[in-house]
């Protein structure tokens, strides 16, 4: 049983079945649509020469969201102002599919300067990764370029992945948030690199937190994502992305649950 939210659509969006993971479409897809929804929105009410940026959102994965098919975002603002908070739903078929909330703040003039910190690799040293496109095909849409030890499906002792990654087809993704979305939520589980066998493991909810304006669709981006809990019910991922500057980006943090046989 869901409830509703009643708010202004802020946008529309429809990705073909290429843009799939395990049972419907990408949930990183659905979160990055839904802040760019927000951003949108508090941009009307923004001063003018303001800056809008969304510094959290967070999603609630209730039933899957169907490839090859429209899918709007409402919005309901709580608050303008300074910072701005909104009640999210992602509604397809007049369903409620994603439900959220974010957290966006607007500051008058441009943005300062933005310190980076040293990595300890770039694009150009990783090991290309493929995904298999039958059981992840939304993974064609990405390149992806593993770095540091663990592997997916390695049977390592330490389950974190990290990996380099960027929109093959920026056009397809366009607005930076969207794409973000995608990337953050592309990776498997941190959990395959100590594992040997795929699992399904779902997310059922997404939150990143953003710093700044996030880089354009197509840009590299470093993702080293670890596990930080482990349960009966599922795991919870953390992640930390960077730009090639060696700025932060973002973070995440992810739930996914085992999906068992019925």
């Amino acid at each position: 049983m869901t409830g509703t939210v009643t708010g202004t659509p802020a946008g529309t969006w429809t990705f073909d079945g290429t843009w799939r993971t395990f049972t419907g479409l990408e949930g990183g897809l659905v979160l990055g649509a839904m802040a760019e929804a927000a951003h949108r929105v508090t941009t009307e009410h923004a001063r003018p020469g303001s800056l809008v940026t969304v510094r959290t959102v967070q999603a609630h994965f209730l039933r899957p969201v169907d490839t090859g098919q429209e899918f709007t975002v409402l919005a309901h603002p709580w608050r303008t102002g300074g910072t701005t908070s909104l009640q999210l739903q992602a509604e397809q078929g007049g369903d409620a599919r994603v439900v959220g909330q974010a957290l966006v703040g607007a500051v008058p003039g441009p943005p300062g300067p933005r310190p980076g910190q040293p990595l300890p690799d770039g694009p150009d040293v990783g090991e290309a990764l493929v995904l298999p496109v039958d059981f992840v095909p939304v993974s064609q849409h990405v390149e992806i370029r593993a770095v540091g030890p663990g592997r997916p499906l390695a049977g390592g002792t330490d389950p974190r992945l990290a990996a380099w990654l960027r929109v093959r087809e920026p056009a397809a993704v366009p607005d930076p948030h969207v794409a973000l979305g995608l990337l953050v939520d592309v990776l498997p589980p941190s959990l395959y690199a100590v594992s040997t066998a795929p699992a399904v493991m779902p997310t059922v909810e997404l939150t990143l937190h953003l710093h700044g304006t996030p880089p354009a669709a197509g840009s590299w981006l470093r993702l080293e994502q670890w596990t930080d809990l482990v349960d009966d019910f599922g795991c919870v991922d953390e992640a930390v992305v960077h730009d090639e500057g060696g700025r932060l980006v973002a973070r995440a943090r992810q739930t996914r649950r085992v999906a068992r046989p019925q």
